[in-house]
């Protein structure tokens, strides 16, 4: 029987994969198509983007069917998914990065990255990718039955994800029945996509409350500038303000500790994919680095 997915579309059943679930990237597959066309400073990350997903899609099924134990996670993704992902990048990806990850795949310490990935620990960047990149598929299937990272001992907290221990990658808003009222706020996990719901007027990093310590730069006209509210009037509030680039996006800045991330206003564009729109965003990520600001995760593309 065919599985639908995530937007209600069932697979074609002429097609090579009728029958198959393809995993949750539907919608970020569209998403990531459509912003590659109209952000051409993105095209190299979210063409990459693109390959992964079809190296996900069959992870991710592999990793329903199979079930692999979350202690053996890092083994099994070793050996199942991290080849497709060094092919994909050597296919898509900057030479340098498809160098390094198949030095990374030919070393024998595959298994060991993962490993110390999925514990929390500190990688260099090709590592870090080749990591993310390979667990990402399984991670997401697994936490689909709630069994994603197991007796992992990466801490827990508010500020942590509850399902796995790891840190938030970006946080977004849902829509809101009041127009005039934002949505609830919610952090998106770094390592198994789930979210959970956390405070708009705390840091996600330290937990730093006060206002006064606290930054949003929201993009109005010819680059982002600070404002408290991400209001969506320009800076001169005159007529013929050049449409910003990222209407629906945000720096969100603490003083205290000097780490950001990207907030993603769902009610600004309904169509956002939050883990798209945050790789598109290089602008945002450029201008939060002049400000001094170190990313609280870099993304998957190192970001």
């Amino acid at each position: 029987m065919a599985v639908a997915g995530p937007d209600g579309a069932g697979p074609d059943a002429a097609g090579p994969d009728a029958g198959r679930a393809r995993g949750p990237w539907a919608a970020h597959r569209r998403r990531a198509e459509a912003l590659r066309e109209r952000h051409l400073f993105a095209a190299e990350v979210l063409a990459l983007y693109l390959a992964l997903v079809d190296v996900w899609e069959d992870g991710w099924d592999a990793a329903r069917e199979e079930q692999p134990e979350p202690r053996q996670l890092a083994r099994w993704a070793a050996e199942r998914t991290a080849p497709p992902v060094a092919k994909a990048t050597e296919a898509a990806g900057p030479r340098t990065l498809a160098a390094a990850t198949r030095d990374l795949l030919g070393a024998g310490r595959l298994e060991e990255l993962l490993a110390a990935w999925l514990a929390g620990g500190e990688l260099a960047p090709a590592e870090r990718y080749l990591a993310r990149a390979s667990l990402h598929a399984p991670l997401v299937a697994l936490a689909d039955v709630g069994a994603a990272c197991a007796g992992d001992p990466s801490p827990r907290g508010e500020r942590r994800c509850p399902d796995c221990g790891g840190p938030p990658q970006l946080s977004f808003r849902s829509h809101a029945e009041d127009p005039l009222v934002s949505g609830g706020r919610r952090l998106a996990c770094a390592r198994c996509g789930q979210s959970w719901s956390y405070s708009a007027s705390s840091c996600p990093c330290c937990g730093e409350t006060s206002g006064a310590r606290r930054t949003v730069y929201s993009e109005r006209r010819a680059g982002p500038v600070v404002g408290r509210g991400g209001e969506d009037r320009d800076n001169t509030g005159g007529a013929g303000a050049e449409t910003p680039m990222f209407p629906h996006l945000r720096i969100d800045a603490c003083a205290s500790c000097e780490r950001y991330l990207l907030d993603v206003d769902l009610s600004r564009d309904p169509r956002a994919v939050p883990e798209v729109d945050e790789l598109a965003a290089l602008p945002l990520d450029l201008h939060a680095a002049g400000c001094g600001l170190s990313k609280i995760t870099p993304n998957l593309m190192g970001f």
